[in-house]
């Protein structure tokens, strides 16, 4: 949201408004979408980031890996909504997974994008999603308030803002975004160790460790790592349902703790799937000139 507000800082016209509202926890791609498509918690669709606790296998699903692996989610859109992706092999693979089915075009640059949303309206679909990737994958690799980061913000709004007045006539436009982003200020290795406390090994993502266990980790951890543990009672609360883990760790400062020794993830320089105010609070931008 901070960013955002940067962003259109006297850029808003009367017909645009912006406000805050707030992410789903875990504040991750897989599990916001999820929610987006089906109008249901994390709590309840249970797809509580990328590696999840599969019930009937007894294991741990990254669904960044297992490209087989399929998620049946029901959608709320309308059977003809249209959803624009982008043609990158695993972001094109998860929208499919969270759709319900729905129209899927892929494309391959963020004009193409503008483009293909603007012949879709043409056509008179009754919604069209479009999603597009671009601040996320800038963030993650050069920190979310970095000029790049925000250039990159930039050029997507005006895009947006031009999309809205080209098609004004038929359509309001809504802009969000799945999650916020924090500065990482450290990588810690979570020790083996843990597998003396829970069940199986943590799953979710690097500011959402998920626990399954019959023992409490609580204690173990917060003398370890600098975290807040949440049990299931308050996951239930927090995250809207009862389909939540055991237990749940969350990072109180900026750093990431990866169990499963993610190369990728050490190079980041902006995170997310935690709970602090960067990364839950997101905007809701309303472009409408229909009155």
């Amino acid at each position: 949201y901070d960013l955002a507000k940067r962003v259109l800082s006297k850029r808003l016209p009367d017909y645009v408004n912006i406000n805050k509202i707030h992410s789903v926890f875990p504040t991750i791609t897989i599990t916001v979408l999820s929610t987006l498509f089906t109008a249901t918690p994390p709590g309840v669709h249970g797809i509580m980031g990328w590696k999840i606790f599969d019930k009937r296998r007894g294991r741990i699903i990254d669904l960044l890996k297992e490209k087989s692996y399929k998620i049946n989610l029901e959608s709320y859109l309308p059977k003809e909504s249209v959803i624009l992706t982008s043609y990158e092999e695993n972001v094109l693979r998860f929208t499919k997974m969270v759709s319900g089915e729905r129209m899927i075009i892929p494309y391959y640059s963020p004009w193409d994008a503008f483009t293909q949303a603007y012949n879709l309206a043409q056509n008179d679909s009754p919604f069209i999603f479009l999603y597009l990737p671009y601040v996320d994958m800038v963030s993650h690799h050069l920190g979310p308030y970095s000029e790049h980061t925000i250039r990159v913000a930039r050029e997507v709004m005006d895009l947006t803002f031009k999309l809205a007045n080209d098609v004004k006539e038929k359509y309001d436009v809504i802009v969000t975004a799945d999650h916020g982003h924090v500065p990482v200020k450290g990588y810690v290795r979570v020790s083996e160790e843990i597998l003396k406390i829970v069940d199986f090994p943590p799953f979710g993502g690097a500011r959402n460790l998920m626990f399954i266990s019959k023992r409490n980790p609580k204690e173990w951890l917060e003398e370890n790592y600098d975290m807040a543990i949440f049990d299931k009672e308050k996951l239930k609360n927090i995250c809207g349902g009862d389909n939540v883990p055991d237990f749940a760790g969350v990072p109180l400062s900026n750093m990431v703790y990866d169990y499963w020794d993610d190369e990728e993830e050490k190079t980041y320089l902006g995170s997310h799937g935690g709970l602090s105010k960067e990364e839950i609070e997101i905007p809701l931008i309303v472009i409408s000139k229909k009155g």
